[in-house]
């Protein structure tokens, strides 16, 4: 027994010092021996001495900083590897008197064989693939002198920017631009667009940004967002930088902005403030680059004013960032649209015009604070508010034709509308991991409120003809209508590691949501008496209260090669409508409870660095809009009554992804393939019922299957052996089917599907020497819409372009730029198909030292061609649209860039970028090495931050 209780003992006290050696935390920084930038996702293990048994290990993290917590005293040695260097051993003698052990700055030095032991010189890679970071060489991309973001970005492969600023990549929206990492304006990606400067560009990378937890604890959520990530060139973090730009032109054009910024490894700070009348919605044009005619053609002409100021900075346990932004739009549109709305084996015709001026000011603020207290814990709190108000009035003229486009109805409105808005939302996460194996806990929170009301007052005058019957409808209403919104959740989720490579995890969230409705509509033409003050049948007001628990259990395996997770979540849902305005503000509605499954699966296969594939499904539920939900009928357009359903279930979508990346370093040759498929089951839809004597439109939301979409994006790029010559492919095709209900006069309601089908193919080739360069592009865009109530009746439309752009460096600091863009349309309505050649030049002149000013003219649309039409399609109907727009005109600018580095300019950082001359060398020319990736597994990131030569 004695001996029994000395072991005892003696295992106790062991445990107890083995348990207290470890708690030793390791720390240190990994650059390279030449630039001694930071390096991210190097590899760092620790091994134990004297048999080398593996203790910890992690991958470097931001500005190269790496930490090993919980590791006992003793002798070890450090591992330190990362693609393209060699690898690098570090001894290490730790004890218990020095629990935080600094292990300083360690630097790698280039593989001598993997660099084949010389410099050489070769063009700059356009594209390359690490891991499921797809990542662009700006100096690859010539722009002309002075352009910012977006002109570098339409460059891009796989990259469209459409007019009205949407960014898309390879098929997937751009939510936000970052800088260094860090969140630069919020989730308003114009703001970098219209004014960040291309010269404090070294590349730019796309990827699919994890939320929060994801990038902390490890665990996939399956919250994502597509995001453009900038890196601010070396040479550019040592002072401030910025842009001052005035310009005016004919027809009283005018632009005016301004910029500063100061970008440092650990803080950044920016402030801009604009005014044009050039449709740069809030920003102005400071990138004169090829394409557009001024700011974009967009909806309407658009005069607009801006000021705003981000900021960001880190310390060691603390990081702080933050924007806040004003802007003020006032924009004059007139519109002309032409549509076909299917009914069954016929169908009807409408011709519309309407002009209207929309006026309104806004004011945000997003803040994000992030605090580390100590290795194992993360806070992070992101508050967010805004407040609008905006002013619109409109007048419009519309006529409805029947199948033999004989005429049914016309009709004349005005109106005029005053809104004001306001909201704040916040969302605060905690983090704490419990070892350094993957167990972790979090908990987070999320409130949100919004609150609006709007004014309004409009007239009708609607005519019908009813076959020598003829009668007349008007009306003069006045509308008060109130929206508030009050949401709130609270989750906490668990993780386990069952094995080395396996994960459990456990989440648990509830959600509660209250939205109010109302709108009170006066009659100011009825004589009746309106004892509240306003006509009960015409007025509503419905509250929607929603409660969400969602469940979730799911594994994850993460292996060197193949990373896997999959889960399986429960959402019960419970919903309840009341009316207390309206015509069934009597009628009692039974609550609503419905259970459903969500799975989700994902699979990465990561063959080498430049060479990954994704597989993701996801399942999710939604619930309808509170719009959707009112027991109330909308009569405000006698032409187009609308009927809410209290009935109506929550939505269920299937999401189905699939995305592989390619990039072979030794042609500098990429490849992106990108395929979405997505089905919804209760999809909420429009049953409509459609009066072939007035004309008149009932609606009615109603829950239908058979809603999907599918779609593939296909991008190649590579340069040819003289590498001055690339050539770039991008395609793409996307089939939908979308169902409603329809029917005529008094017949059943018949199942009616549209089926449309995009394809477009676009093929561009650049060459590109000191002096100038030469793009060339073509492409064509398919677009067929069938209805399956009409399987003879096909539509189709062609739209082809033809384009190109020069950018010549001629002698004293002048350069001369132009782009030209030839557009056939074929198969519109009537009129709208056109063919117009788009032709823009501008010439400038650059002065004083480092070329710090610039004068320049452009010329837009020189030979007055521009149009500005869309086709937009629905289950029930299909649109061609046409708005007015800038038309030609010129602009004289003056440009003047401060620089306060204190050395030789921009060009330097990145000779042959822009098309003035380099300060020396050969444009375009770099060290030709291996691109970074690789890393220490985990985290489900992506690859590497990479390296540049």
């Amino acid at each position: 027994m004695k001996k029994l209780l000395i072991g005892v003992l003696l295992l106790v006290s062991t445990s107890i010092a083995l348990a207290q050696n470890k708690n030793i935390t390791v720390t240190g920084v990994i650059v390279e021996e030449d630039t001694k930038q930071a390096i991210e996702q190097a590899t760092v293990q620790l091994f134990a001495l004297p048999d080398t048994t593996f203790v910890e290990g992690a991958a470097t993290l931001a500005r190269g900083r790496f930490t090993l917590p919980k590791t006992g005293a003793g002798k070890y040695v450090l591992k330190i590897s990362f693609v393209g260097f060699q690898t690098k051993i570090v001894p290490l003698q730790l004890s218990e008197s020095r629990l935080n052990y600094n292990a300083g700055t360690i630097s790698l030095e280039s593989d001598a064989i993997m660099l084949s032991e010389a410099l050489v010189t070769a063009e700059a890679p356009p594209v390359t693939v690490k891991g499921d970071t797809i990542e662009y060489n700006s100096s690859a991309y010539r722009v002309p002198e002075g352009s910012m973001l977006e002109e570098l970005v339409k460059k891009l492969p796989g990259a469209e920017v459409s007019d009205d600023g949407k960014i898309t990549i390879n098929g997937k929206d751009i939510k936000r631009i970052m800088v260094d990492g860090k969140e630069f304006f919020s989730d308003d990606p114009q703001v970098s667009m219209k004014n960040l400067p291309v010269e404090m560009v070294e590349k730019i990378k796309a990827y699919d940004r994890k939320s929060d937890m994801t990038r902390i604890t490890g665990i996939d959520d399956g919250n994502e967002e597509t995001v453009l990530d900038l890196t601010v060139k070396k040479g550019m973090k040592q002072g401030w930088v910025g842009n001052l730009i005035s310009g005016y032109g004919n027809k009283s054009r005018y632009e005016a902005n301004g910029m500063m910024s100061r970008f440092l490894d650990d803080a950044s700070f920016s402030i801009l403030g604009s005014a044009n009348n050039t449709n740069n919605r809030g920003t102005s044009e400071l990138g004169d680059g090829s394409g557009g005619g001024g700011g974009g053609t967009g909806s309407g002409v658009t005069t607009a004013r801006s000021l705003g100021m981000n900021f960001a900075r880190d310390t060691q346990k603390l990081q702080v960032g933050g924007n806040v932004q004003y802007r003020h739009s006032d924009n004059d549109a007139q519109r002309k649209s032409s549509t076909e709305t299917f009914l069954g084996d016929q169908s009807s015709f409408g011709n519309s015009t309407n002009v209207s001026r929309r006026k309104s000011d806004n004011v945000r603020v997003d803040f994000r604070i992030e605090w580390r207290p100590d290795t194992m814990t993360t806070v992070i709190f992101r508050p967010n508010g805004n407040y609008s108000t905006t002013e619109s009035r409109s007048q419009s003229t519309s006529e409805t034709l029947n199948n033999e486009h004989r005429f049914v109805n016309s009709k004349e409105s005005h109106s005029t509308s005053e809104s004001e808005t306001y909201s704040f939302n916040g969302q605060l996460q905690l983090f704490r991991k419990l070892n350094n194996k993957g167990r972790n806990v979090s908990v987070s929170g999320n409130f949100g409120y919004s609150d609006g009301d709007t004014d309004s007052e409009s007239y009708s005058d609607t005519r019908f003809n009813r076959g020598g019957n003829d009668s007349i409808v008007q009306y003069t209403r006045y509308t008060d209508r109130a929206n508030d919104s009050r949401n709130w959740s609270a989750s906490a989720s668990y993780t386990e590691p069952v094995f080395k490579t396996l994960f459990l995890q456990a989440r648990y969230e509830f959600s509660h949501r209250k939205r109010l409705s109302e709108s009170l509509i006066s009659d100011l033409d009825s004589v009746a008496v309106m004892p509240n003050g306003y006509v009960e049948s015409l007025s509503s007001r419905v509250e929607n209260f929603y409660d969400t628990h969602t469940a979730e259990l799911s594994l994850r395996g993460i292996h060197p090669k193949v990373m896997y997770a999959a889960g399986l979540g429960a959402n019960p849902q419970s919903s309840l409508s009341k009316t207390t305005i309206g015509p069934n503000s009597k009628k009692q509605l039974p609550r609503q409870n419905v259970i459903n499954v969500s799975p989700n699966a994902m699979m990465r296969f990561t063959f080498s660095p430049q060479n990954t594939l994704m597989l993701r499904y996801r399942g999710q539920s939604s619930a309808p809009n509170i719009e959707d939900l009112q027991d109330v009928i909308d009569q405000t357009d006698p032409l187009n009554i609308r009927y809410g359903n209290p009935n109506l279930k929550p939505s269920f979508n299937n999401n189905l992804m699939m995305f592989y990346n390619k990039y072979t370093p030794e042609s500098m040759r990429s490849y992106s393939m990108n395929l979405f498929y997505s089905s919804t089951n209760n999809s909420v839809a429009n049953k409509m019922r459609y009066d072939v004597t007035t004309g008149g439109r009932v609606y009615e939301r109603v829950n239908v299957d058979g809603n999907w979409n599918a779609n593939g994006f296909f991008t190649f790029n590579t340069p040819l052996k003289n590498k001055k010559f690339t050539i770039s492919s991008s395609s793409n095709v996307m089939y939908s089917d979308a169902v409603s209900y329809t029917s005529v006069g008094n017949m059943d309601a018949m199942l009616s599907t549209t089926h449309n089908l995009i394809a477009g193919e676009r093929l561009g080739s650049n060459y590109r020497t000191g002096s100038f360069d030469v793009s060339l592009n073509a492409s064509i865009n398919y677009n067929k819409t069938q209805n399956s109530t009409q399987p003879g009746s096909n539509r189709e439309t062609f739209d082809y372009i033809l384009g190109g752009n020069t950018n010549i460096n001629l002698p004293w600091q002048i350069y001369f730029s132009t782009d030209a863009n030839y557009r056939i349309k074929k198969g519109y309505s009537g009129d709208f198909n056109t063919n117009e050649l788009m032709w823009n030049a501008q010439l400038s002149k650059s002065f004083l030292k480092a070329n710090a000013a610039t004068v320049r003219i452009k010329i837009y649309d020189i030979l007055q061609q521009q149009s500005n039409l869309s086709r937009s399609i629905s289950e029930t109907m299909m649109s061609d649209t046409e708005y007015n727009t800038l038309g030609s005109y010129f602009m004289v600018h003056f440009v003047y860039r401060l620089n306060t580095l204190g050395g030789r300019g921009r060009r330097s950082d990145s000779p042959g970028q822009f098309f003035g001359p380099p300060d020396g060398g050969n444009p375009g020319r770099t060290r030709e090495g291996m691109p970074g990736g690789g890393g220490f597994g985990g985290g489900g990131g992506f690859g590497g931050g990479g390296r540049r030569f």
